[in-house]
């Protein structure tokens, strides 16, 4: 896998203009449990925080999901 900032920048960026996809949905659900409904700005934003926090393995798993 390649620089983890860069990444996160992607899968974030994927997330943005995919919103309904099936990739969006699933990432933002593990990421966000619960909480997660629809992606919109406030979940993207919520996104941006929490990616930087996940571990190595689970960046790659959403990096090739979206790729």
């Amino acid at each position: 896998m390649h620089d983890r900032e860069k990444t996160i920048e992607e899968i974030i960026d994927f997330i943005k203009h995919h919103k309904n996809s099936l990739a969006s949905i699933n990432i933002c659900s593990r990421m966000l449990g619960d909480k997660f409904i629809k992606v919109d700005d406030e979940v993207i934003h919520e996104l941006q925080v929490k990616l930087p926090r996940a571990n190595n393995e689970e960046l790659e798993t959403f990096y090739y999901m979206i790729k």
